[in-house]
């Protein structure tokens, strides 16, 4: 009958901390045991029959037991994986049914290890490896005398380990050879037991700390290791002593997997463990008879002492930076690796800041290291820029990036360096990190990359979290024992078009929950942040941001949060994690001041004094005694240049801090404007392509068009929701767009740019990529609605991005005239005189410049009382 998780869980859960130490006992037992050093010293070269064990089961840990002897004493099925009955076999048995969580363990230490011989290493090499990679200080085991080679696999519910007889010989120095081996080897065995039953006890007993769980079983192993190198060694323990390298064995579980709450359980029932164990091991003292001394032994080492030192040193590690290669001893170098939300824009306290503020009220040294300094600062205010030319180098140089901005007012002076920039991806950082991180040697890595990489189109989930873990992976080629919290990515408000972004979004999250805890080594741990988690912010609502993404001051203090979290409860750094303030400051949001309005050859200026802090602009204007349109603008400038000659236009502006607030108006302002810019192109023809389209057009006449400098295309894809206006230039009168979307319709205009700026733009119309010519409208129907209005109705023409209305009189013999366009399959006209009974309706379909022909022709009916 299979064990229930539940089962299981409470089985593992409440003799844990007896079985590591009856396993460190057992092991030791096994590395020391008289019996067996005087069976080697006695032997004769006559080979493994004389030596090893004949398979007799001897239990390690609850649930792990280890068989150990010659191939030739092996059961059928173990001795076909040897080639000699002189081959060593160790057998590693779980329990009879693993579950998921002891197959994937069993099946990472094989796979780690064939890795090792992959690459060059002995199997001796490769335990030898594992144990330095995981020593926690109190002895330096060493491995390098004894040498042997193998095979190491899974076969059902256990690991089977053969060293063929080749590899130890058979001759000359037999017993000697013997007498280091088979206690290390032994030793070693039984630790790949006690690393793959303790992660499996893990993932058992918290699950929800599985990211620890790698770390915690090495951690254990580590301490195993030194022991069974003193006692290999035949040099005493100090009782004191082996609780200290304990505890240090435990500091990764304690100090972060089970927390703070864990520790003081310690505290408090250490005493009566220690009390527990002892029995157990003078019972199986008793049970097993020729492991009665070691086991008696190791039961006195349980004493006050043991107790003591186990304490002093888990205390100390909970108060310091626990469980980790993080520094005690000195300041603590950290490095904060983000974009946007991380960097923060002028006026912003960020998070950063709050974060430091909790390492200093924790009395935390800390030392935060980068490139940069600041703020995103706000761009300047300048005059609208001629667009590049196609073809052309950029005149635009390369610049750095925006980092001088200042902080928020109140904020006090702080340690601001950081490796944060706006727009930043995981799949830039990755290319970078192994530079900065070699140049600022950080202990400490905080990540807050991934939205970038989803929300551009940058890359889908998968991806992003493979640059992730090449991120990781390139920060600890520059130093191998570096540290690393790693954050989620948030959930932002819902974006037109982007109902895949929530859906990316979470997938990317689960699988990098699901996949973290096997990034950690012994020396580097990665432990997530649950920015997503503690940051309010969702599709519908994200009070936590001042425009649905970016964090305002709530949301700086959840992101510090969500980081002082693993920070505490995973390296145990500080002595508490406060909770977010229900209160946090308002942002200042000032009436702009000295507003002015002048005119200008490109039309009409308007500027005003910078307000520090502010997001963002809104400007509103209008033509004298016309309704207002409002604009927004980054920077204190604004430039009306759609205008002409003699128009009186009014201004005000406000300070604009999206959900943080806006201010009030400013008083309103006017100038009259007197453009030099020249007139939009004549007779632009617009022709679609299989991908993009073709554009030609004349040259305008008349003043200010001697100075034209160049042409530009602007064109906005009206089937993207929210998509961005583009555009190129050229010096000529054509051009070819390309790389547009096939079936999509696209507005287009042309306009002229000279001495004094650009001009007005000229519409070029509607387009659909790759529709060609559209048929002609069928079923024209003209509705007299009354004696002056029609209502016409007709069918959708395939291809068509517009349709245009012709209309006849049909008494004065006039041809067919354009009335107006539509992009519907309806249109109303009125102003019908002397009566619609007069006209002829007839509508065509366009798609550019190409047209269809005329639909059917339908003069209107007069309509009821005329």
């Amino acid at each position: 009958m299979l064990t229930s998780r539940t089962t299981r869980k409470r089985r593992w859960g409440s003799s844990l901390l007896v079985s590591l130490v009856l396993a460190l006992a057992v092991i030791v037992a096994g590395a020391a045991l008289p019996g067996l050093d005087q069976e080697a010293a006695a032997a004769d070269a006559i080979g493994c029959s004389a030596q090893a064990t004949s398979f007799a089961t001897e239990t390690i840990t609850s649930g792990a037991d280890i068989r150990v002897g010659c191939a030739g004493d092996a059961p059928s099925s173990l001795r076909a994986l040897a080639s000699s009955d002189n081959d060593i076999v160790a057998v590693i048995d779980f329990d009879s049914t693993p579950d998921h969580e002891l197959l994937q363990t069993m099946q990472k230490m094989v796979h780690t290890t064939n890795n090792d011989q992959i690459n060059g290493l002995s199997l001796s090499d490769s335990f030898a490896l594992r144990t330095q990679e995981t020593h926690v200080g109190g002895h330096s085991p060493g491995y390098d005398d004894i040498d042997y080679d193998g095979s190491i696999r899974v076969v059902g519910s256990s690991i089977v380990i053969v060293i063929p007889t080749a590899d130890f010989g058979t001759t000359g120095g037999w017993a000697d050879w013997w007498a280091s081996f088979w206690p290390k080897f032994v030793g070693a065995v039984s630790g790949i037991a006690i690393t793959v039953a303790l992660a499996a006890v893990c993932l058992l007993f918290l699950p929800e700390g599985a990211v620890l769980c790698g770390a915690v079983s090495g951690a254990i192993g580590g301490g195993v290791g030194e022991i069974i190198s003193l006692r290999c060694e035949g040099k005493s323990i100090d009782a004191g002593a082996w609780g200290a390298i304990s505890a240090a064995a435990f500091s990764g579980a304690l100090a972060g997997g089970l927390s703070a709450a864990a520790v003081k359980f310690i505290q408090g029932n250490l005493a009566t463990l220690m009390l527990e164990a002892r029995a157990t091991l003078k019972r199986a003292a008793i049970r097993f008879v020729k492991w009665a001394i070691p086991l008696q032994y190791i039961a006195d080492l349980l004493s006050g002492a043991f107790s003591e030192g186990f304490l002093a040193r888990l205390l100390e590690l909970q108060r310091g930076v626990g469980g980790s290669s993080l520094p005690t001893d000195r300041t603590l170098r950290v490095m904060v690796v983000g974009d946007s939300m991380t960097q923060g824009r002028e006026g912003d306290w960020t998070w950063r800041y709050r974060l430091w503020q909790w390492f200093t009220d924790q009395g935390v040294r800390v030392n935060f290291v980068g490139p940069y300094t600041g703020t995103r600062e706000p761009g300047q205010p300048k005059a609208p820029q001629p667009p590049h030319v196609q073809g052309e180098p950029s005149s635009v140089s390369a610049a750095g990036p925006a980092v001088s901005g200042r902080y928020a007012e109140g904020a006090l002076p702080f340690d601001s360096d950081h490796f944060s920039v706006w727009g930043r991806q995981a799949a830039q950082a990755k290319n970078l990190i192994r530079e900065q991180v070699a140049l600022y040697q950080p202990d400490l890595l905080l990540v807050g990359l991934g939205f970038n990489d989803l929300g551009w189109f940058i890359s889908n989930p998968d991806g992003t979290l493979d640059s992730m873990k090449t991120l990781v992976a390139q920060a600890r080629a520059a130093k191998p024992d570096i540290d690393i919290a790693l954050a989620n990515v948030p959930q932002r408000t819902a974006i037109g078009g982007r109902e895949d972004l929530p859906v990316k979004t979470a997938a990317y999250n689960r699988e990098l929950r699901e996949q973290i805890s096997s990034w950690s080594t012994t020396g580097s741990l990665v432990l997530p942040v649950d920015w997503a988690g503690n940051y309010i912010c969702g599709v519908n609502s994200c009070p936590a941001s001042y425009d649905g993404l970016h964090p305002n001051a709530l949301g700086e203090y959840q992101i510090a949060h969500a980081f002082e979290l693993t920070l505490h409860d995973g390296w145990g750094i500080g002595g508490s994690v406060p909770n977010v303030p229900a209160a946090v400051p308002a942002r200042p949001t000032p009436v702009p001041s000295n507003v002015n309005a002048v005119t200008a050859p490109l039309g009409i200026t308007v500027t005003w004094d910078k307000v520090f802090g502010a997001r963002g602009y809104t400007v509103r204007s209008r033509v004298v005694g016309q309704d207002w349109t409002e604009s927004s603008v980054g920077a204190n400038r604004f430039d009306t240049t759609a205008t002409f000659d003699g128009w009186q236009w009014e201004y005000q502006v406000r300070t604009d801090n999206a959900s943080d607030g806006k201010s009030a108006w400013s008083p309103l302002v006017t100038a009259v404007a007197h453009p030099q810019t020249s007139p939009p192109p004549t007779g632009i023809v617009t022709t679609a392509t299989a991908t993009g389209l073709d554009l030609a057009w004349g040259a305008p006449t008349g003043p200010y068009t001697d100075t034209i400098d160049r042409y530009q295309i602007i064109y906005w894809d009206k089937d993207t929701p929210g998509a961005w206006i583009g555009g190129t230039a050229v010096r000529g009168l054509s051009a070819h767009i390309d790389g547009l979307v096939p079936g999509h319709r696209y507005q287009v205009w042309v306009k002229t740019w000279n001495a004094a700026g650009g001009g007005l733009p000229g519409g070029a119309g509607l387009v659909i990529i790759r529709a060609g010519t559209p048929a002609a409208p069928a079923h024209l129907q003209v509705t007299s609605v009354d004696g002056a209005t029609v209502q016409l109705k007709w069918d959708a023409s395939i291809g068509a991005a517009g349709y245009r209305v012709w209309v006849r009189n049909i008494n004065d013999g006039s041809v067919s005239k354009v009335n107006s366009t539509t992009t519907d399959t309806g249109k109303d006209i009125g102003w019908l005189f002397p009566g619609v009974w007069n006209y002829e309706f007839c509508v065509t379909a366009f798609n550019g410049a190409a047209e269809s022909g005329k639909s059917n022709c339908v003069v209107a009916a007069k309509p009821p009382g005329f």
